[in-house]
């Protein structure tokens, strides 16, 4: 299994609507690509704005086997939903040991 790590500073008063829509459309989308496991979102308790996801992946090859085109769509359809783009602060991987 592989953890894909995204965070991003998201004000607390947008974190229901970003949560809501990331659930009706990345996790909609990425739940059905092969090796998709689950998702969750932490809030960072001493940084409240900072919301993380954790992504579980069956394998590396299985993540980054989502089409480009899938993922392009799903943003621009997630942007669109909220009216603004939210960068993403953090992206990185993790192994379990």
């Amino acid at each position: 299994m592989v953890i894909e790590f995204l965070s991003f500073d998201i004000p607390t008063s947008e974190q229901p609507a970003f949560i809501a829509q990331d659930a009706a459309i990345w996790t909609a989308t990425l739940s059905r690509q092969a090796g998709f496991l689950g998702k969750e979102i932490w809030r960072n308790a001493p940084n409240p704005t900072n919301l993380c996801l954790v992504i579980r992946w069956e394998s590396r090859a299985h993540w980054h086997a989502v089409p480009t085109d899938v993922l392009n769509a799903t943003q621009i359809a997630f942007v669109a939903a909220l009216g603004k783009d939210h960068p993403v602060l953090t992206c990185t991987d993790f192994d379990v040991a």
